[in-house]
């Protein structure tokens, strides 16, 4: 039983260690600059109020922040800050903040008080999963709400409404299309950004709007091609799990339309998954394992891989055709991509199949690999699986 608990414990410290890519950008002005910044991105603020000394702390530090999965999201919704409470920036700090356990993590709003608050540290998951539980509770439509229906329509208020329907995951496409139809005094870059922070499905009139060729361009000039991306890929995304919640089949058909048309470089990826998520929907095994293998070989980068692959290894209670499959697509990125993220995988997988004389005649070279390439927390992770493989049968 002891053994079983290790295992899962060294599964999840595996995967945020594997995970780590691009991850968390944190803000290094001071405070004052912090909420300033917030109060011009409308955005909450995400403080890692922390210590040297605390073990949590620097395991978030090292294992967390930097995942891919956490720089996404936290990067996209939140102004980010490290907060040393015991440097004199933050005892001041903790004055207005107090923190009674460590590593504690707050929310806090552009007008500086608390939005949500969590204490102790997670996984990948549980982490990304308190910054939504933090959107969804930092609720300003309500601010705007009067002010709207008491006729205020200046462009700045307006569009923050917009962009507070959306954080609360309230619809907002009938305040943005009834001001757009009093035809405002504004620009065209303002129209364009408008209707950027506006758009939420593609089967929609802010959809067809914002794709118009004169907003496209200007949205080219404020935007990157990344972000740009990844916002028609969302509202078609949304119209597809919009085609299952109403089951209107028709809605997957203009979805991918409008994804061959305004995002030809993620269409294929785009059109993978779904057939991904239609075949888990419908519980047949086989046709899930071949739409495995397709969304898999598009995948271009280790890091995506070994996500998609612990994706894959909680479905179908973990079957043993699963296992399988997991294991052949563990040692194809390691044989594609030798490094000791993908070997570390690989060992994982295989410690799972309880292919434990496999995963002990692996362990060694890995070892090596990650102490030429002076990875740390590599090395301390496969000395823990040497650990375990010691005592295992």
């Amino acid at each position: 039983m002891l053994n079983k608990i290790l295992l899962v414990a060294l599964i999840n410290i595996s995967f945020s260690v594997l995970s780590i890519a691009q991850g968390i950008e944190f803000f290094h002005d001071n405070w004052e600059k912090a909420l300033e910044k917030a109060k011009s991105e409308n955005k909450l603020i995400f403080v890692d109020a922390y210590t040297k000394w605390c073990g949590p702390c620097r395991r978030m530090q090292n294992n967390i922040f930097p995942t891919k999965a956490a720089g996404d999201f936290y990067n996209k919704h939140f102004i980010n800050m490290k907060m040393d409470m015991e440097s004199q920036e933050g005892m001041k700090w903790g004055l207005q903040y107090p923190v009674g356990a460590y590593p504690t993590f707050f929310f806090i709003a552009p007008d500086g008080k608390i939005a949500y608050t969590h204490t102790g540290g997670m996984d990948a998951q549980r982490f990304i999963k308190m910054g939504k539980s933090a959107l969804k509770s930092y609720d300003r439509s309500e601010d705007y709400e009067e002010g709207w229906k008491n006729g205020k329509r200046d462009y700045d208020f307006v569009l923050n409404y917009i962009k507070a329907l959306n954080l609360a995951d309230k619809p907002a496409n009938k305040i943005a299309l009834q001001y757009l139809r009093s035809k405002p005094d504004i620009t065209k870059d303002q129209k364009a950004v408008f209707l950027y922070e506006a758009t939420q499905e593609c089967d929609s009139k802010l959809f067809e709007m914002m794709t118009k060729k004169k907003y496209l361009k200007v949205l080219k000039e404020i935007y990157s091609e990344k972000e740009l991306s990844e916002k028609i890929y969302d509202a078609c995304w949304k119209t597809i799990l919009k085609s299952y919640e109403y089951d209107v089949p028709e809605l997957q058909k203009e979805a991918k339309k409008k994804m061959r048309k305004y995002n030809k470089k993620l269409y294929k990826v785009f059109v993978s998954k779904i057939d991904l998520y239609n075949t888990e929907r419908t519980g047949d095994l086989e046709e899930y394992t071949k739409a495995v293998k397709r969304y898999f070989k598009i995948l271009k980068n280790w890091e995506d891989k070994i996500s998609f692959i612990e994706e894959v290894s909680k479905k179908f209670h973990n079957k043993d055709e699963i296992k399988i499959l997991t294991e052949e697509l563990s040692k194809d990125t390691f044989e594609s991509d030798k490094n000791p993220k993908t070997y570390i995988n690989y060992i994982q997988i295989l410690i799972k199949n309880k292919k434990y004389n496999k995963a002990r005649n692996h362990l060694g070279i890995a070892i090596k690999m990650a102490e030429e390439q002076k990875d740390s927390d590599s090395v301390r992770l496969l000395k823990r699986y040497e650990r375990y493989l010691q005592k295992a049968k």
